[in-house]
């Protein structure tokens, strides 16, 4: 007999309601629970009679067991885990935290539940940032999880960077969600991400800027000295640029990747005739391909396609491809680069005859740093990242890439670009006739502090302009105050101050100077007074030379002479 019947018995209750075990015939334990009410009692209290009924639990008790073991398990994890943890209402308030949330955040945990909410751990725009979007997932109920990194306001001001994956789940009884919340601390992987950037800093102008020197000083050489040579001297000096080519190709690699990764890649968009982007990048691969003993062809529409892009971004996108099929292409053949129109995209396409995409390769072929094997794919050089640039780049652009190929026959690489919103592209005004004016030499100030550089960029103009160079951005403010200038050639990177501060002062002593933007970063400074920006990786000597005499130019530049071209 249980106490509760003893109660019942006495009188001290109506009721007795208890569970207990019991061994059936089979040797088999299984709970009962016995309800019973007092029907009868004697005059004195004492029960008489009880009526009630066994009823057999043990499944419920299995459940209850497997539940609390649940509870418990779920609690551990929480309590536990190497990361914060949190549970929050609706409100966000906590209604549950671990320690490593409490050490996060350097609250206790008594000050946290009850009266405190995710809100107070952030700044007001990111929460704000953070609620508008988990309620529109929430609605939308396409997804339960939601994944941001942001800063955490601890309680003695100091700030670390969190990663917060938040997610949800209908809670039945209280009718309402119930949020879980875990936040990784990454505030050293910020740091490291910073140190990487400045690594990417220090490589772009210690690296880019000395081979920018390289291959202009190499093609100096190659062009006042090509009757002079032995032809094992020229083939040495071809085999020096065509490894400082490729030296300067990986370096740009590895800078967009890492810039488009971290998301600090710029895009200028603008309302684009797509054919002229093709044709631009056709004229400027056409000596690649000559290289590789292949010739371009394009194929345009009948009708002008406008699409929305960035007319930087979409030519490396065609230079990768195009160079990739020259690469890949049987000697002697034809790349086709074609045009087309499906409903609201452009689709540019790009086809070689050759070997084509080994099967095994298909697969990873977009993934950063992929090479398909086999000694003839490692001799075409690159690093494997082109196609994942490409890829990435297309796809910030609200497109998308992919290919078809056949072994040993056709293999083509396409790319989307969205159509415009715009019914055509504004008429280009018709090119003025030129005036008769002073043809002689233009006066450019160069503001350089890679002394190399600046040497062998006045070499390569040679007489067809008077080039003062100068390395500081003081020394550029006396050459401004002393002297007129037709061109300002500047590079943003200057260890003196801002170059962008020189602007005023050209506006100022030169208001007639063009000044153009030189920048061994993919990412220049924009500004509406800069006629033209140039990057030094991506510039070679003839071409930088034939831009800044085309936008400096008193006269025609028809006949311009560039050394080393």
């Amino acid at each position: 007999m249980t106490q509760a019947d003893r109660d019942c018995i006495e009188g001290l209750t109506e009721r007795s309601t208890v569970e207990y075990r019991v061994r059936f015939g089979d040797g088999s334990w299984r709970w009962m629970r016995s309800d019973a009410v007092v029907v009868k009692r004697s005059r004195e209290g004492t029960a008489l009679r009880l009526v009630g009924t066994q009823t057999d639990v043990t499944d419920l008790h299995h459940s209850r067991n497997a539940l609390e073991a649940s509870e418990e398990r779920f609690r551990l994890v929480i309590e536990e885990a190497p990361v914060g943890m949190a549970l929050m209402d609706e409100r966000g308030r906590f209604i549950g935290v671990n320690d490593a949330l409490c050490k996060l955040c350097g609250y206790d945990r008594s000050e946290l539940m009850g009266r405190m909410r995710l809100a107070d751990l952030l700044e007001r725009e990111d929460i704000k940032v953070m609620y508008e979007q988990v309620s529109r997932l929430t609605a939308e109920g396409k997804s339960k999880t939601y994944q941001i990194d942001r800063q955490i306001i601890s309680k003695d001001g100091s700030r670390r960077w969190g990663l917060f994956n938040v997610s949800w789940t209908f809670d039945k009884n209280a009718q309402t969600n119930v949020y879980i919340a875990q936040i990784v601390d990454i505030t050293d992987q910020k740091k490291l991400d910073q140190i990487k950037s400045e690594f990417v800093a220090t490589v772009s102008h210690e690296l880019r800027t000395p081979l920018t020197s390289i291959k202009g000083a190499l093609g100096l050489f190659e062009a006042n000295s090509a009757d002079k040579m032995t032809p094992a001297s020229a083939r040495l000096i071809e085999i020096a640029k065509t490894n400082a080519d490729r030296l300067t190709a990986i370096v740009n690699d590895i800078l967009d990747l890492e810039k488009i990764s971290s998301g600090k890649i710029v895009f200028n968009y603008d309302n684009v005739d797509v054919a002229e982007i093709a044709k631009a990048s056709v004229d400027e691969m056409m000596p690649f391909a000559v290289g590789h003993r292949n010739t371009l062809s394009l194929q345009l529409p009948d009708d002008n396609i406008t699409v929305f892009a960035d007319v930087g971004r979409t030519k490396q996108v065609l230079a990768n491809l195009i160079s990739n099929a020259c690469k890949y292409s049987d000697p002697d053949t034809e790349v086709t680069i074609r045009i087309e129109r499906i409903k609201e995209e452009a689709i540019i396409f790009v086809q070689n005859t050759g070997p084509g995409v080994p099967e095994n390769f298909r697969q990873r072929i977009f993934q950063a740093f992929s090479q398909a094997d086999g000694s003839d794919t490692r001799s075409k050089g690159g690093t494997g990242l082109g196609l994942n640039i490409t890829r990435q780049i297309v796809w910030r652009q609200g497109g998308n890439v992919g290919f078809e190929s056949v072994p040993g026959g056709l293999t083509v690489f396409w790319f989307t670009c969205p159509i415009s919103k715009v019914d055509a592209l504004i008429p280009k005004a018709e090119t003025p006739a030129l005036r008769k004016v002073d043809t002689g030499p233009i006066r450019i100030l160069h503001v350089e502090d890679d002394l190399d550089f600046a040497e062998v960029f006045r070499s390569g103009i040679g007489e067809a302009a008077d080039v003062v160079s100068v390395p500081s951005i003081s020394e550029a403010r006396a050459a401004l105050a002393n002297g007129q200038f037709d061109v300002l050639l500047l590079d943003w990177s200057v260890p003196d101050g801002s170059a962008s501060d020189l602007l005023d002062a050209v506006r100022e002593s030169n208001s007639r100077a063009k000044i153009i933007g030189l920048s061994a970063d993919s990412t220049p400074v924009e500004d509406p007074r800069i006629v033209c920006n140039l990057i030094k990786s991506r510039t070679d000597m003839a071409q930088l030379v034939r831009t800044i005499m085309d936008k400096g130019a008193k006269g025609p530049v028809s006949n311009l002479r560039v050394i080393g071209n």
